[in-house]
């Protein structure tokens, strides 16, 4: 049996500088992530206006001819 002494401890861990280099390579990586996600979803975002654009003019034409068959009688 192996007796541990106080002052003989093998500390296993990290050291403060070590987490502190992960975390900040964790950082520039989500840096990274984070702006070509970016450049991703502007494209994105420019399709959905044009999708939203139509769909709003094909609901403005829909009601004008609703409007004009109203005034016609049907």
């Amino acid at each position: 049996m192996r007796r541990i002494n106080k002052h003989s401890q093998n500390l296993r861990g990290f050291t403060l500088v070590e987490m502190l280099l992960v975390i900040g390579i964790i950082i520039i990586l989500a840096g990274a992530v984070a702006l070509g996600v970016s450049d991703t979803l502007d494209p994105a975002r420019r399709a959905q206006e044009n999708i939203s654009a139509k769909a709003v003019a094909a609901s403005q034409s829909i009601a004008g001819s609703e409007l004009h068959l109203k005034n016609l009688g049907f």
